[in-house]
C-alpha cells in the first residue's frame, strides 16, 4: 500500500490520465487513420530526451530503430 502513494507512482498515473485526455481531445478534432500513426512517434521522442536530459548511449541499433519508425511515417 505505501508503494501506492510514492510521488514517483502518483506522477505516472497522473502523466497516463493527462495522456488520454489528450488522446481523446485528438480523437475529436481528427480521424483515427490520421491520428494514431503519430502514436508510433513517442519511441523518437524518448530517444532525444533520453540523449539529451539523460545522457543515454547513442548507439546505431537505436538510431536504425528512429530512421525506420520516421520512415514508416512518411510512407503513410
Amino acid at each position: 500500500m505505501k508503494l501506492i502513494f510514492d510521488p514517483f507512482v502518483l506522477s505516472g498515473f497522473a502523466s497516463a490520465f493527462i495522456a488520454s485526455l489528450f488522446w481523446m481531445a485528438a480523437m475529436t478534432k481528427f480521424e483515427i487513420t490520421q491520428a494514431y500513426p503519430f502514436m508510433s512517434l513517442a519511441p523518437a521522442v524518448v530517444f532525444v530526451i533520453g540523449i539529451v536530459f539523460l545522457e543515454e548511449a547513442f548507439t546505431i541499433g537505436k538510431v536504425v530503430g528512429l530512421v525506420l519508425i520516421v520512415l514508416g511515417l512518411i510512407k503513410y
